[in-house]
């Protein structure tokens, strides 16, 4: 995560510029700003999920190895897939190429978990927080699929599925523990 930073450049000011020109200069880097911060929580998210998941791993096979280098490389590449979106957010391969970066981790986090479980890799833990981790996996996945899909159909709301989704999986979660 700490890799997207290397994609914030240092503005091409001169030293006896003004406030306001360095202001200016720093004012028209708010794409890349904002690419920044919604990639390293999109990426922190997928960390604790990662992390989640080896909560309830008790060993691993070459195959969960694989499957998790696999998820580890598509991860390195997002500092690329930012630096893209941030420069040419609008464009539809851009976002494709962000949104689909962000939809292979997360499917690939959902084949790490289910493949732990179906191998019976997994130590006993509670129920429903092995649901919940099921859940969040499966909810990221949908979303990233969702904005791929948005990003074909309507460019301009791309990111629009990720809060609904998962506003709507905080309500179900929020529901289920509460019954």
């Amino acid at each position: 995560m700490t890799l997207l930073v290397l994609k914030l450049e240092v503005p091409e000011v001169m030293h006896h510029s003004s406030n306001e020109a360095m202001l200016g200069e720093l004012l028209g880097m708010t794409p890349v700003f904002a690419t920044y911060v919604v990639t390293f929580l999109i990426a922190g998210g997928f960390w604790f999920l990662h992390q989640l998941t080896f909560h309830f791993i008790r060993q691993v096979d070459s195959l969960l190895v694989w499957i998790n280098l696999l998820l580890l490389m598509l991860v390195a590449l997002l500092p690329f897939s930012a630096g893209l979106m941030s420069h040419l957010f609008i464009h539809p391969v851009s976002q494709l190429f962000y949104y689909g970066n962000q939809f292979a981790i997360a499917a690939l986090l959902n084949i790490h978990w289910h493949y732990a479980k179906r191998k019976a890799l997994l130590h006993g833990g509670e129920p429903q927080d092995m649901f919940l981790l099921t859940f969040r996996t499966a909810q990221t996945a949908v979303a990233f699929a969702a904005c791929l899909l948005a990003a074909v159909l309507v460019p301009d709301y791309s990111w629009v599925p990720i809060p609904i989704i998962f506003l709507g999986g905080m309500i179900v979660e929020w529901t289920r523990r509460h019954k």
